[in-house]
């Protein structure tokens, strides 16, 4: 979160998304209870009014960015199992128990739980994605329908360059989020299938454990080493 003096000089500032796209202008600034302004009025482009606070936000010298709530929701989720991680670490090097157990039962809730969400925020994160690749789709087959045009002489140079400008600096922006988005993707894949085998790791330590301990020969108490030749 960015230091803001005063979020009152917020207000006229353009907003958009981390990717450069619009989404309307703070038109003005919302107090607490207590009587501090902690979050922006801003009108988006559709006529709405949304509600933003300013913790949530990245502010710069002439505009506020809303940063992808899927990646502040992706760093949620790994700092948790990485937490649960740890905290079992810690259980398994005590001594077992009832208490022991008990806590055993609550990480195996807690693991079931960060499992759900995380396989929830995956779905959401391929809808947008698809989502994301429609819109590429949909630019790419308008600026091949507006060449033809042209071709044609069914559209004015000025028309045509204005539109052109516009559709290449969307397509970059939904490009980029396409590809963010599918980074997103790989990582929450990776993060559902650590939660749903959280013991894989430690069962190969143990089969590695096993075959080192059966490569050594054993040796009865009272019995003399063997003495090669």
């Amino acid at each position: 979160m960015a230091v803001v003096e005063s979020p009152v000089k917020l207000i006229g500032r353009m907003v958009r998304d981390e990717w450069g796209r619009q989404i309307g202008m703070v038109i003005s600034v919302l107090a607490d209870d207590r009587g501090d302004m902690n979050s922006l009025l801003v009108r988006t482009g559709d006529g709405h009014v949304r509600r933003y606070r300013l913790s949530e936000l990245i502010l710069t010298d002439n505009e506020v960015v809303v940063p992808s709530g899927f990646k502040k929701r992706l760093k949620a989720l790994k700092r948790r199992a990485v937490l649960l991680k740890h905290r079992e670490a810690l259980l398994s090097s005590l001594n077992g128990g009832d208490e022991a157990q008990a806590e055993e039962a609550n990480f195996s809730r807690e693991r079931s739980e960060l499992l759900a969400q995380a396989d929830f925020l995956l779905k959401q994160v391929e809808r947008a994605y698809r989502r994301c690749t429609e819109q590429v789709r949909y630019l790419q087959h308008g600026m091949a329908c507006l060449e033809v045009e042209r071709e044609l002489g069914n559209v004015p140079d000025k028309a045509y360059e204005l539109s052109m400008k516009i559709m290449m600096v969307d397509l970059r922006k939904f490009m980029d989020e396409r590809r963010d988005l599918l980074k997103l993707r790989s990582e929450l894949i990776n993060l559902v299938q650590e939660l749903s085998s959280p013991s894989r790791q430690s069962e190969q330590e143990a089969a590695v454990e096993q075959e080192a301990a059966e490569e050594v020969p054993s040796v009865e108490a009272g019995e003399p080493e063997p003495v090669s030749a």
